[in-house]
């Protein structure tokens, strides 16, 4: 079992309550209004309001937070309309947000002191995480782990889970999440018959199986990690292989480190797959863009906010381990050969500093967040290195020739950054476990998911910690770590139906509605409207530019919060694209149901095709009296139907 860092578990100590309500209600107001210049990079009176301790410090004129006593709070009383000195400046906070922290104050009976005065930035309270790890029932599997930590937390907040979802649900939702389409209607036909007790987890492992499975998250992870940047840099990744080299990871179950390990080194050595190269290559010799883009996947979090100073709220991110990232990078250079291109990497030069807020100039040194540092030696500022063959395994070609091949020195930077990362490092198991979890489940145990710092600690920081030491020992299985998280109780919950408001999000106590991906709502369309993924007959619009035109409007994979724009309703309101998918042709759903006389009928098969279920009582009713207005132009009446559909909460959510 690998030591969780502090950060990762420090909202479970003995002042857990206090500082998650700071984390969830306080933190964001004091981070939008007042950590400019009560921060790190600026503490005003010695205060620093970025964190939890810092807060409870105070600063040089004492405390600011007063155990139970918010009216004589300092905090609170320099935000009231008439205080002087008036805290912000020139802004008045919202009347809800100055309530909020008057009554976090309030709740207090006595402050947390223990461990305040010992405080510093590098000084921080110990957790022992084996003291606070809760005993595991014997012989558990991993998806009844999973439920055994949400449940724990339920019960302790007194919240009573939804119930697990019906067959109907729990297979639209699984095709959805691993193939990217709802389940045709033999598939989900063979699905409901099924006489096996589990077939639930015999669903999983056909899905799998499939291209489906393969290409869906190919497409997903394309975006995670390279960003969606227009057919032109689409149609590149296609031609150098970089969309097939992600099917082929996701169809052979290629262990997850060997993956990192072959987009760090980017070489075309012993096993590697030379389409990995793409990778770095797409960053046309950026290397501060090649560190931006490794880090959250080895590491968990983003870094971009340590390239001028060390991370204002997450204070175990230097500006150092920053440009170490960019060190690891900065003598690679984009090549082409006679064979295909490469990245080739000198073994001298690229010793970089880089200068701090005081304008001291550091040396960037291959110094990891995850504690690991290559020692290396650096020339004295005037000496002249000499590139010479003796130091590669490849040389690079000499002066006039061309190249033949990507040099490779004996000391490759790129080869140690990919050791550090993937030996003995739990935070790339750990960011992957959160990635795949957030993927499935609609939000990370971290959230934003790329965001594992201090700055926001886990809502299960022992089940993260296990399912990341299990997909370890796993040997970096994404089918095993798959399989887990969708075979448990807590994946398989029923959306929130009650009067009441929902539990917060990351109790997962129910199904979050999960927006569609741009691709999952193109091949839905598809799948909905009878053309079953192929290439319509009879179609008159192009489906490349349906598929572009989806991507256009709906980019996003994961966003820390989904906001649906106008742009979106007016595309789904007005495409012609749409409307052709909705005209009669080649037995599509159209078709199919102008065929069908009895209304009611109409309207049954209308739902199961688009929906995959039923409709109520209201639903047939309403829509049956819509069709019977129209009966003198049918077809137009089933498309709007259709359309109406298609284009709802119910269809474009993943619930």
């Amino acid at each position: 079992m690998f030591v969780v860092p502090f950060w990762l578990v420090s909202h479970v100590s003995l002042q857990a309550k206090d500082q998650h309500d700071w984390q969830r209600d306080i933190d964001p107001i004091l981070n939008d209004h007042c950590v400019k210049c009560h921060g790190p990079l600026k503490t005003k009176a010695g205060l620093d309001l970025s964190t939890f301790h810092g807060l409870i410090k105070g600063g040089e004129n004492g405390p600011v937070v007063l155990a139970g006593e918010a009216e004589s709070s300092p905090l609170y009383q320099v935000l009231l309309k008439d205080a002087d000195p008036h805290m912000p400046p020139k802004k008045q906070l919202p009347d809800e947000a100055i309530e909020n922290i008057r009554l976090w104050i309030q709740h207090f009976q006595e402050l947390p002191t223990s461990d305040i005065e010992k405080w510093n930035e590098d000084t921080l309270p110990a957790i022992n995480p084996e003291a606070e790890q809760i005993p595991l029932p014997e012989g558990f599997l991993g998806n009844q782990v999973i439920d055994f930590y949400i449940e724990r937390r339920l019960q302790a907040q007194g919240i009573a889970p939804t119930p697990v979802c019906d067959d109907r649900t729990f297979q639209r939702r699984l095709c959805l999440d691993l193939v990217g389409h709802p389940p045709t209607l033999d598939e989900s036909e063979a699905f409901l018959r099924s006489p096996h007790v589990d077939k639930r987890s015999r669903e999983v492992k056909r899905l799998l199986r499939t291209e489906a499975f393969a290409t869906h998250f190919a497409e997903l992870f394309d975006t995670m990690l390279m960003e969606r940047r227009g057919k032109r840099w689409e149609d590149r990744r296609r031609k150098n292989g970089w969309l097939d080299y992600l099917e082929t990871v996701f169809a052979d179950n290629r262990p997850w480190d060997g993956v990192v390990r072959e987009l760090i080194v980017a070489r075309k050595e012993g096993d590697a797959d030379p389409r990995a190269i793409w990778f770095l290559y797409e960053r046309e010799n950026n290397h501060q863009a090649m560190a931006e883009a490794v880090a959250p996947v080895v590491f968990g979090t983003q870094v971009k906010c340590a390239q001028c100073h060390d991370h204002p709220l997450a204070h175990e991110i230097k500006q150092g381990h920053y440009w170490g990232m960019v060190a690891a990078f900065n003598r690679s250079k984009n090549i082409d050969t006679p064979s295909g291109i490469g990245i080739a990497e000198s073994a001298i030069g690229g010793f970089i500093s880089f200068a701090n807020l005081k304008k001291e100039s550091q040396a960037a040194t291959l110094n990891f967040l995850n504690g690991v540092t290559v020692p290396e030696k650096r020339p004295s500022p005037d000496a002249k290195e000499q590139d010479l063959p003796e130091y590669y395994l490849v040389a690079p070609p000499a002066e006039k020739e061309k190249v033949e091949t990507p040099a490779v020195p004996k000391f490759s930077r790129r080869a140690e950054l990919a050791d550090a990362v993937t030996q003995d490092n739990p935070l790339l198991a750990r960011a992957t476990v959160n990635r795949i979890w957030a993927l499935l489940m609609g939000r990370g145990i971290v959230h934003p998911v790329d965001e594992i710092n201090s700055t926001y600690p886990p809502s299960h920081p022992f089940l993260l910690n296990w399912l990341a030491s299990d997909f370890e020992s796993s040997g970096f299985d994404l089918h095993h770590l798959i399989s887990t998280l969708v075979t448990s109780d807590t994946y398989q919950r029923s959306a929130w139906t009650g009067p009441d408001r929902p539990a917060e999000k990351d109790t997962f106590a129910w199904a979050y509605e999960k927006p569609l991906t741009a691709e999952v709502i193109y091949r839905s369309l598809l799948v909905a409207s009878g053309f079953q993924l192929r290439a319509p007959e009879g179609l008159e619009v192009d489906i490349e530019i349906l598929r572009q035109s989806f991507i256009k409007h709906f980019p996003d994979v994961l966003p820390v919060e989904y906001n649906a724009s106008l742009q979106q309703a007016m595309f789904l309101s007005n495409s012609p694209l749409i409307d052709a998918l909705l005209n009669p042709a080649n037995m599509n759903t159209t078709q199919t149901l102008l065929a069908v006389d009895d209304l009611e009928h109409r309207v049954k098969q209308a739902f199961l095709k688009i929906f995959g279920r039923w409709p109520d009582d209201r639903e047939t009713s309403t829509a049956k009296v819509f069709l019977e207005q129209r009966e003198d132009r049918p077809e137009d009446a089933i498309k709007q139907l259709l359309w109406a559909m298609l284009t709802s909460a119910e269809f474009l959510t993943n619930h």
